[in-house]
């Protein structure tokens, strides 16, 4: 049986673009739009645990189902948002698109230099699991133009590196799909880049791209299998290059950075090189807080290198309210003596959700007021604290961070247990990436999610993944070297399989 279903999707200032499809009963709507290229953000690829793929029902039959009843609040299902994931229907729908993570929204492209700009330039990017960053360099002078930003085409396929890994294990076509909407991404970044931070009629002679193990793979369009099941073994680890052509990707050559170990990859090997932890030093940790987290530490010529899936959380990814850190994302919220709770907002303006940085900040303050308990519980006994009208903290959304902290934590504890070295011995920690950029790091350390050390042995580095890539189009050779003797240094601390990794793990949720 042959079912209708329309969709309206936002479309800024205009009136909101329809588009009518016929499927045959049973299929999902977010399964449907999907499939037209709808964009309905699932961070959990459609199993209806993470209450981000909300749609609004305009028209027709789509009673709320049980997990519906479970995450959103009676007053959002009174209004019509249901999981798109969930609804099922028999009969014409018509659906508004409520994704948090606008898929369809320009990149943003800044300028650094006023000058006229370069002909011929190299491209440096942090192919991110949410967020990919694309940097324009003189080649020769060295000198960086400017950098241009936009979502990863993937997130429409699950927020986490894993969800991605098992879309891609459907098959050779569903893995073309991922593959397709890297290089989308990247072509998307290179269009916007062109006339604004090169030249219109410019070329670009050099794409360096960083990027994680499945991120790579990936990219590259290869059988990721071997990532995706344990022990967890990329399908390749050295630097890889080819024709841009051949991508679908003006340019010359594309070359990605090799991988230091399953899912401590290119980003990271960049990251190490932007930091310098190669170089000589007391004890040093990088924490590269991203949808995938990567932590190293440097001590006495060893980098000890782990990662843990903390990221989405920490992102706003599967957390029901969850946003990117734009006009309307909860940032703080203040405790009144009387109970009551107030939220302020980037751009001071009605609150849509919260951003990450901005969910570790509200958990300091809701466990400072004993809203929350230091284990995580909400004290009241209710399954939701509401911060703001059509925004409430659920108490899973709580138990996410949680189990996202506890993860990072427990990575951290472990490298420096494996160096056999304390809290105490490290003289600074780097925290990269765009959640460490506006993160407040004395909340960081009280919430248990960073060492205890002194606040100002904490410094944030910004995209240091990027910064790394950088490095590496401006010499090659040099980097080249660098990074083969990282490589031969490193050792690669697989957590999952210790024996100690969850007894620590534990030790670390509470906040």
């Amino acid at each position: 049986m042959l079912v209708r279903a329309t969709f309206e999707e936002p479309s800024g200032e205009g009136p909101p673009v329809r588009t009518s499809v016929y499927f045959h009963a049973g299929h999902s709507i977010l399964e449907v739009a999907h499939a037209k290229g709808i964009a309905i953000n699932a961070p959990c690829g459609g199993r209806g645990s993470c209450g981000k793929c909300l749609v609004r029902v305009l028209a027709g039959n789509a009673p709320p189902t049980e997990n519906d009843r479970a995450i959103l609040s009676d007053g959002m299902i009174r209004e019509g948002l249901r999981l798109s994931c969930c609804i099922r229907p028999r009969t014409p729908v018509t659906i508004e698109v409520q994704s948090r993570f606008d898929l369809r929204a320009a990149p943003a492209v800044t300028r650094f230099v006023g000058k006229e700009l370069p002909r011929r330039v190299d491209v440096a990017v942090d192919l991110g699991s949410t967020s990919v960053q694309l940097r324009t360099i003189d080649p020769d002078t060295g000198e960086v133009i400017g950098e241009a930003s936009v979502l990863n085409r993937q997130v429409k396929r699950g927020h986490d590196v894993m969800t991605r890994l098992t879309h891609a294990l459907k098959g050779p076509e569903a893995r073309s799909e991922l593959t397709d909407d890297a290089r989308e991404t990247l072509r998307l970044l290179a269009d916007a880049a062109r006339g604004r931070i090169f030249a219109e009629g410019g070329e670009i002679r050099r794409w360096v791209v960083a990027a994680n193990s499945a991120m790579t793979a990936l990219f590259w369009g290869v059988d990721i299998t071997s990532l995706a099941e344990a022990p967890y073994t990329p399908p390749f680890v050295d630097e890889r290059s080819a024709p841009a052509s051949e991508l679908g990707l003006p340019g010359e050559t594309l070359s990605t950075f090799p991988l230091l170990g399953s899912f401590v990859g290119g980003d990271t090997a960049a990251a190490v090189l932007a930091c310098k932890l190669d170089r000589e030093g007391p004890a040093r940790m990088l924490v590269d807080i991203g949808t995938n987290t990567e932590i190293v530490l440097a001590h006495e010529g060893v980098l000890y290198a782990a990662s843990t899936p903390a990221g989405p959380a920490f992102e706003g990814g599967n957390i029901s309210v969850g946003m990117r850190a734009e006009p309307g994302a909860i940032i703080r919220v203040e405790v009144r003596d009387d109970g009551a709770i107030r939220a302020t907002t980037i751009g001071t303006v009605r609150p849509k959700g919260i951003c990450g940085t901005g969910l570790l900040e509200v958990l300091g303050e809701l466990v400072r007021a004993n809203v929350v308990a230091r284990d995580g519980a909400i004290v009241s006994g209710a399954d939701r604290v509401t911060l703001a009208r059509g925004v409430d903290l659920l108490q899973m959304d709580i138990r996410e961070l949680q189990l996202a902290k506890g993860a990072l934590r427990a990575a951290t504890k472990l490298l420096l247990r494996t160096a056999n070295i304390s809290d105490k011995d490290l003289a600074q920690i780097s925290v990269a990436g765009a959640f460490g950029s506006h993160l407040r790091h004395d909340v960081a350390i009280r919430l248990g999610m960073l060492p205890e050390v002194d606040p100002s042995a904490v410094r944030a580095v910004g995209n240091a993944s990027l910064e790394g890539a950088t490095v590496f189009t401006r010499d090659p050779d040099d980097a080249r070297r660098r990074l083969d003797d990282v490589r031969r240094r490193v050792r690669h601390v697989e957590l999952a399989t210790r024996d100690d990794f969850q007894d620590v793990f534990v030790q670390s949720l509470d906040f």
